[in-house]
């Protein structure tokens, strides 16, 4: 698997100054209603986020990227990427013909049968009894 690419120093420099250093951060896909932005002060610490996948784009340009704090960009990754990017492993594995190995059952010799769980074993069943007699004339 590839490494991740991230932003040259001179693309983060034009996010920075782009953002207003403000979180760029902007609807749904950040955890927010469609169209709105967060605006959180970057003073606190920022993130450089690849609005597109980095692994489905492979796109390090100013235009894939955004200045985010660390709460929006923790969020988009843990209920966006994450499970985009699993979802595009298993449609790649699918396409190549790669499936899950069966599961097997564990074949063992099992544990030793007890004396007294032996005992129990072999006693003779009660002979059946019906719950209700029928009436003899």
């Amino acid at each position: 698997m590839a490494n991740r690419r991230e932003f040259t120093k001179q693309t983060r420099r034009d996010a920075m100054k782009r953002s207003g250093f403000l979180c760029e951060a902007t609807g749904a896909m950040y955890g927010l209603t469609a169209g709105q932005r967060c605006n959180a002060p970057l003073s606190a610490g920022v993130e450089y986020d690849h609005i597109v996948l980095d692994a489905n784009s492979k796109d390090n340009s100013l235009e894939n990227c955004a200045a985010c704090c660390i709460k929006c960009h923790r969020w988009k990754t843990a209920n966006h990427d994450t499970p985009m990017a699993a979802r595009t492993v298993r449609m790649q594995d699918k396409a190549r013909g790669i499936r899950a190995a069966p599961v097997k059952k564990l074949q063992g010799a099992g544990f030793p049968v007890s004396e007294k769980s032996a005992r129990r074993q072999s006693k003779p069943h009660l002979p059946y009894r019906s719950l209700y007699r029928e009436e003899q004339p």
